[in-house]
């Protein structure tokens, strides 16, 4: 377990990276506020992420969700990942991204929003998990969604070098749909050498809350549908 959880670990700093939580609705936000007869439409009040969970609330519906599910994998909670979390900033230090616009970890702070962050995980196998992490408000998610604009549109492909490795990395969108705000699944193959590692990720938005859903090798994609309906017994758990 401990290894599985270091590596989900390194997968929340990677989250500000690569993940699929880009915004939709740029467009009709930037409209909204500069339209007066459109900032006069109250805005809805969030189910999920209208504030920060707290861990033991991120524990609980995990716990719940497993259970309701039938799942069997272990869950990291808050304490569990703390001293693993620590170790992503530094892990990450050492990746040089060409080309340059495509370095979004230059311009984050990961150690910041790693302390800020409540966290909990949960194993769905020996490869692939759930992160779920709640911010203490919206401007992370904010930057998120015009970093993953950036790597989708211009970033399709693109280069990480790492203690003389080079690696190639390419990204390419999967259509998913959640009863999220902000819904993205996206498709990453690695490749260093002629080793290529796949995964597919789902990630889901609604406020101040981002669930990763992460399926490792080549047939992650054809279990997007169960990875769908596990981010919504998510978010419904967490509206009660």
């Amino acid at each position: 377990m401990k290894k599985s959880m270091k590596a989900g670990a390194l997968l929340v700093a990677g989250v500000f990276a690569l993940s699929g939580c880009g915004s939709s609705d740029d467009g009709s936000k930037a409209a909204s506020e500069s339209s007066p007869s459109a900032t006069a439409t109250p805005t809805p009040t969030l189910a999920v992420g209208q504030s920060q969970y707290t861990p033991e609330e991120l524990e609980a519906a995990l716990q719940a969700v497993k259970a309701d599910q039938g799942l069997s994998g272990e869950i990291a909670n808050q304490e569990m990942l703390s001293p693993l979390l620590q170790e992503a900033p530094d892990a990450l230090a050492g990746v040089t991204i060409t080309p340059e616009k495509c370095d979004v970890l230059a311009t984050t702070d990961i150690a910041g929003i790693l302390e800020s962050a409540n966290m909990a995980m949960l194993m769905l196998t020996a490869t692939d998990m759930l992160m779920i992490a709640s911010h203490p408000d919206e401007s992370v998610m904010e930057k998120q969604f015009a970093d993953n604009s950036l790597l989708l549109e211009e970033c399709a492909q693109f280069q990480m070098e790492a203690a003389g490795q080079v690696m190639t990395a390419s990204i390419e969108p999967v259509d998913a749909t959640t009863d999220a705000e902000q819904t993205q699944a996206f498709r990453t193959a690695i490749t260093a050498g002629e080793e290529v590692t796949e995964s597919t990720q789902l990630s889901v938005v609604s406020g101040t809350t981002n669930i990763q859903i992460t399926l490792n090798g080549p047939e992650g994609g054809a279990s997007m549908s169960k990875a769908e309906d596990l981010a919504n017994a998510l978010l419904a758990e967490l509206a009660k």
